[in-house]
């Protein structure tokens, strides 16, 4: 498989591909994804599959944009709204819980969901093409690094998807930073990447947050 430049025509021929069951890999603002359409369980099911990952391990869901679709899937807290509104598009994931009656193989049994609204403007424009978000993760394969150009990511999962569109290389060269907002307790972030520990808890009028994991330099 060959990198496609991220034109408007690749753009709508991979929402045509996703819609009828195939993977394609994405360019975000932090590294480079693997996306299934979410309402194709067969498709969202070979993600996990082509990465060599455990399907007990949730995906994430991509949105182009905050607002109505994500709650359509994602139930909302207080502080999931805050961040969201602070932060804009970017380089975070929320874990949030998943709105009760929706299901998926993307919540791997669980009833949490991780949301994404990249400030991709290819992940925005596929997102409307498609009319639905994406079911998505890194496109690597399980233990490697994440990759930050589409050539990586094509010797990594190529073989698994139908396209790679291509938008040169990941401007942020970090993951998404992950907030965990289904505790009970204060909010977690369970891994620290594009944004960093202090601007989320300003957001949030914390002094401080827990930080399990960070790949920030």
């Amino acid at each position: 498989m060959e990198c496609t430049p991220a034109t408007t025509a690749a753009i709508n021929r991979a929402a045509t591909l996703l819609r009828a069951g195939e993977l394609a890999i994405v360019p975000t603002d932090t590294v480079y994804g693997i996306a299934a359409d979410i309402r194709c369980d067969r498709a969202v099911r070979a993600i996990p599959a082509a990465k060599g990952r455990d399907p007990g391990a949730p995906l994430q869901l991509m949105f182009g944009a905050p607002g109505r679709q994500v709650e359509v899937y994602a139930a909302m807290t207080p502080a999931g709204r805050a961040l969201v509104e602070a932060l804009g598009p970017g380089g975070w994931t929320l874990i949030v819980p998943a709105v009760e009656g929706w299901d998926s193989p993307a919540l791997a049994g669980g009833r949490t969901v991780g949301i994404r609204v990249p400030a991709s403007p290819v992940v925005q424009a596929l997102v409307e093409a498609l009319g639905a978000p994406l079911a998505a993760s890194s496109a690597n394969r399980h233990g490697e690094p994440s990759p930050l150009n589409c050539t990586r990511a094509v010797a990594s999962l190529g073989g698994a998807c139908a396209i790679a569109l291509d938008a040169g290389p990941s401007p942020a060269g970090l993951d998404s930073t992950i907030i965990d907002l289904t505790g009970t307790g204060a909010p977690i972030i369970a891994r620290e990447g594009a944004i960093d520990r202090d601007t989320v808890a300003r957001i949030l009028g914390l002094k401080e947050i827990s930080v399990l994991r960070s790949v920030r330099p």
